[in-house]
């Protein structure tokens, strides 16, 4: 079995058309199947614990989902943004 990559993401989480806007990182696990684990989603900056509970986003198509309800969303989007970039620059 390979190993499971880590790392961490930063982005913003846009609400409202983009009229509020919240700055935050997680901690991502990428597995060979192409599902990564985003974990510890908190504010950018603050040690807070999580604000959401773990979740898991897959690329379809070139669209990002969350895989528990197979939809795309905002958040989605900005978590796929940071993963991309991430990988991008690795």
């Amino acid at each position: 079995m390979a190993e499971k990559k880590s790392y961490t993401i930063y982005f913003t989480y846009e609400v409202n058309d983009h009229s509020l806007r919240f700055p935050l990182c997680a901690d991502v696990e990428v597995t060979d199947a192409g599902v990564y684990t985003v974990r510890n989603i908190r504010q950018d900056g603050q040690p807070s614990e999580a604000l959401l509970p773990p979740i898991k986003v897959q690329k379809e198509d070139g669209v990002w989902i969350i895989m528990d309800t197979e939809t795309a969303s905002r958040l989605s989007a900005a978590i796929g943004a940071a993963i991309d970039e991430a990988e991008r620059s690795a």
